[in-house]
C-alpha cells in the first residue's frame, strides 16, 4: 500500500507534461473553431449611413451619375467592392450610359475617404445604404439591372434573394467575381488560410497598413486604374465573412435572370464560388461566363480590364436585351 502512494505523485508529475500539450492544443482548437466558424458573431455597427463625398481623397472616387435628358427606359446601377470606389466602372458605366440607359454608380458608406471612415462602418450599413438607393432607383424606371462586382456581387445576391419574389424586383442581375464563400474545406478551397485567422487579428486591430491607394503608373491591362483603400481590413472582412453565410443560404430565393462571370485563375476570390451561385440560384434564365486571363493582375475586376471588358461589357448588354424581349 505504501507503494501504491508512493506511485500516485510520480505518475502525476510524469503525465503533468502531456495534458499542459493537451490543453494547449484544446484551446487553439477552441480559438480557431471561433475565428474561423464566426460563433456568437454580431456586428457592432448598424445605424444607417450615407457616403460622405464631401471628403473623397480624390475626385474619380466620387459616385458616377449618368443620365439622359430624358428619362430612360431602363437604368443600371453598378455596385463596387471592398474596399474599392466607383472608379472601377468608370469606361463601362460610359459605355453603357452611351447604349440608352441611364448608370448610376454609388459610393458606399465609409469608403473613397480616408480608411479611419471605413474601420468603424459594417457590412450591414454598407448594404442598407445600397439598398435604399436601390429601391429609390426602382421607383422611377420602368427596367432596373443590378451588377455587382466582388463583395458588391455578393451585395447584389442579396437584393435578388429579398426582392425577387416582389414587385420591387430587379429585373435582371449580373455579378462579377462575386463571393459567397471565403474558403470552404468542405469543397476543398482554402483560398487564403489567413481567412480564417481574420477574427483573431480584429481582437488587436481594424486594419493592418491601412492606405490610400491612387492607381499605379505602371501599366498593366488596366490594374493601375484602380484606386481605394489598400491593406488587409481585418474587422470588415470578418463582417464580410459572416454575412455570407446568410447570402449563401438563400441563393435559392433567387429567380430572377441572372449573369455570373467570373476568372478562373482570380486571385482576390476563388473561382469555385461561380459554380456554387450557379447550383444553387432557382433562376431558370442563368448565364454562366467564364474567362480565363493570362495577366500579371489580380483577375478580378473583369470590367476594369481592357482586355476583357468590351466584351464582357456587350455580352451584359445582349443579356439584358434578351431579358426585354422575353417579357415583351
Amino acid at each position: 500500500m505504501r507503494t501504491l502512494f508512493l506511485l500516485i505523485p510520480i505518475s502525476f508529475s510524469s503525465m503533468l507534461p502531456h495534458m499542459i500539450i493537451v490543453l494547449i492544443v484544446a484551446i487553439l482548437v477552441a480559438l480557431f473553431s471561433w475565428s474561423a466558424l464566426l460563433p456568437f458573431y454580431k456586428e457592432r455597427h448598424t445605424k444607417n449611413l450615407t457616403p460622405n463625398i464631401d471628403n473623397v481623397f480624390d475626385r474619380r472616387c466620387l459616385p458616377i451619375e449618368l443620365e439622359h435628358d430624358e428619362l430612360a427606359e431602363s437604368c443600371l446601377i453598378m455596385v463596387h467592392g471592398y474596399p474599392s470606389t466607383p472608379y472601377t466602372y468608370d469606361w463601362a458605366s460610359h459605355y453603357i450610359h452611351q447604349q440608352g440607359y441611364d448608370v448610376f454608380v454609388p459610393l458606399l458608406p465609409g469608403f473613397g475617404t480616408e480608411p479611419k471612415e471605413l474601420l468603424n462602418t459594417t457590412f450591414t450599413q454598407w448594404y442598407n445604404y445600397l439598398e435604399s438607393y436601390y429601391l429609390e432607383k426602382r421607383e422611377l424606371y420602368n427596367k432596373v439591372f443590378v451588377v455587382g462586382t466582388s463583395m458588391g456581387g455578393s451585395m447584389t445576391l442579396k437584393i435578388a434573394e429579398k426582392f425577387s419574389a416582389t414587385d420591387q424586383r430587379p429585373d435582371a442581375i449580373v455579378t462579377v467575381a462575386a463571393p459567397v464563400f471565403l474558403n470552404d474545406i468542405r469543397l476543398g478551397v482554402i483560398h487564403k488560410f489567413s481567412f480564417y485567422l481574420m477574427r483573431i487579428v480584429a481582437l488587436f486591430t481594424y486594419a493592418i497598413n491601412p492606405k490610400i491607394h491612387r492607381g499605379s503608373e505602371k501599366q498593366n491591362d488596366g490594374e493601375e486604374l484602380w484606386i481605394g483603400y489598400s491593406g488587409s481590413f481585418v474587422r470588415g472582412g470578418v463582417g464580410l465573412m459572416y454575412n455570407l453565410k446568410e447570402i449563401r443560404a438563400n441563393l435559392a430565393k433567387i429567380t430572377i435572370p441572372m449573369m455570373a462571370m467570373h476568372d478562373e485563375n482570380d486571385r482576390t476570390i476563388a473561382f469555385q464560388n461561380l459554380a456554387v451561385i450557379q447550383n444553387s440560384v432557382s433562376s431558370k434564365h442563368f448565364i454562366s461566363r467564364k474567362t480565363k486571363m493570362g495577366s500579371n493582375h489580380n483577375r478580378h475586376i473583369l470590367l476594369m480590364y481592357p482586355s476583357v471588358r468590351y466584351d464582357l461589357t456587350k455580352e451584359m448588354l445582349s443579356f439584358f436585351d434578351s431579358i426585354e424581349i422575353t417579357k415583351e
